[in-house]
């Protein structure tokens, strides 16, 4: 069995689901969750497309790396869909196409390629999030993503001009024996990095972030803000940590921009009014703060505090976009005291809460505190310093936020969520507790990254 199957399924399926109307809810529910089976049986491997072998052919790496971003982002995928398949089953093409785009942007080992799956899940994205019926949202976004992957492919131009390859291996053994100054390489990957810095949603980049995820539903939040935040943070480690050469310049400047982001994104969190407005704004710090971790080479931790956030913002935005469906806000002052007739789902938004402010008894605390004893070793004391300040930060907005949902000295509102969606969020919320308490199972994963981030062997 092959990897590529994980592409070439869901496209086909898509086709088929547009033959089947009646029944295309039920093959993208069957293909979603056949695509997270897969993974148990693919071997890893470098797979040359149509027998050309690399760099002159396009070729899929699916290492551990790939696989654990795979594993993460099509259970969250298949979950998004399995809750929501019935209700949004017009969109059901759609959502196959978006699939086979992630799997896509997971394991192409080419630049070009990259693209061109970042330009068809980008395009099901938009249609996506047509269904929070702010047009002009889906406009901003839209025009945005075009730039963003505008200004990625301009980067990758230069780079071919430069080095006549679009392999991601043979591009950085290219690099390495050239002898190429980091200087004549920064203006190229900063395009790439702010390209791929729009669907990341890394400040200043996230202008349309604001009008889709405040405006999410059930099916637009989880998606937008875990999935595909996920599916990009991961292919950002990729690419920061196996292509880019950073010269003194260009990690001035990112760690401007990213620093700036983490401070920025918690201080707008730490003031927003609705619940979804705290999520969004958490989000874009944790993405800021990922991604400075992937430049100073901490891609372990960095990639254990993507599932963490995956995870955490799944639980969370499903619940605060279900309280905006049923409601018509989610005004904190107007949805007070909502767990109190919703205990089962007030423990689950809890413990996501909780972990990703890395509080102890849970997966984030094992990540976070690992994360920084990594950065003592590297003198990475300032942004050690501005990570436990934010976290304090951090800490005390989610903290206020889970006092308010649990109490209040007026009437609860009353809000039924379905017993699928409080079993799922609650076999969640358990296992971000279980790996926060028996941790070996965390550091050989986080072991088998760094081993693995690179491209093993080279090419071929």
């Amino acid at each position: 069995m092959s990897a590529i199957l994980l592409i070439v399924v869901p496209l086909l399926a898509a086709f088929v689901s547009i033959l089947f109307k009646k029944a295309s809810s039920y093959i993208l529910l069957i293909v979603s969750f056949a695509s997270v089976v897969t993974l148990n049986y693919v071997p890893l491997e470098v797979i040359n497309i149509g027998g050309f072998t690399a760099p002159y052919g396009i070729n899929l790496v699916l290492d551990n790396y790939s696989l654990i971003g795979l594993y993460i982002v099509d259970s969250m995928f298949f979950l998004v869909i399995a809750l929501n398949c019935i209700k949004f089953k017009k969109l059901s093409t759609i959502l196959l196409v978006s699939l086979a785009g992630l799997n896509g942007l997971l394991l192409t080992g080419d630049l070009f390629n990259l693209f061109v799956f970042l330009e068809v899940s980008g395009i099901a994205a938009y249609l996506i999030t047509t269904t929070n019926k702010k047009p002009l949202a889906t406009f901003n976004y839209l025009v945005a993503g075009t730039v963003g992957s505008s200004l990625y492919l301009f980067g990758l131009i230069i780079l071919y001009g430069m080095f006549g390859t679009l392999n991601m291996a043979d591009m950085a053994n290219e690099i390495a024996i050239s002898g190429v100054s980091a200087n004549a390489l920064a203006f190229p990957f900063l395009l790439m990095f702010i390209g791929l810095g729009v669907e990341a949603k890394l400040l200043p980049f996230n202008s349309w972030a604001k009008g889709i995820l405040l405006s999410a539903n059930k099916l637009t939040g989880p998606m937008i803000a875990s999935v595909y935040a996920g599916a990009t943070l991961f292919v950002f480690g990729r690419i920061l940590t196996t292509l880019f050469i950073y010269s003194d310049q260009l990690v001035l400047v990112l760690s401007v921009i990213l620093i700036v982001g983490i401070i920025a994104g918690e201080t707008m969190a730490f003031s927003s009014k609705k619940i979804r407005g705290v999520l969004l704004y958490s989000s874009i710090a944790q993405a800021s703060l990922i991604v400075m971790l992937f430049v100073l080479g901490i891609t372990g931790w960095a990639t254990m505090m993507i599932i963490v956030n995956i995870v955490s913002k799944f639980i969370m935005f499903s619940i605060a976009s279900h309280t905006n469906d049923v409601l018509g806000t989610d005004e904190i002052e107007d949805v007070q005291g909502m767990f109190l007739n919703n205990k089962t789902i007030g423990v689950a938004f809890t413990v996501a809460a909780l972990n990703i402010s890395g509080l102890p008894l849970f997966f984030g605390f094992i990540v976070k505190m690992n994360m920084l004893t990594d950065l003592f070793a590297k003198d990475g004391y300032f942004l050690a310093a501005v990570i436990l300040i934010t976290s304090v930060i951090e800490g005390i907005y989610y903290m206020r936020l889970i006092l308010k949902l649990w109490f209040t000295d007026k009437i609860a509102p009353k809000i039924k969520f379905e017993f699928s969606f409080q079993y799922v969020v609650t076999i969640l919320a358990v296992l971000l507790i279980v790996f926060g308490l028996y941790a070996s199972p965390v550091i050989a994963l986080n072991d088998e990254v760094e081993d693995t981030i690179v491209y093993e062997g080279g090419i071929q």
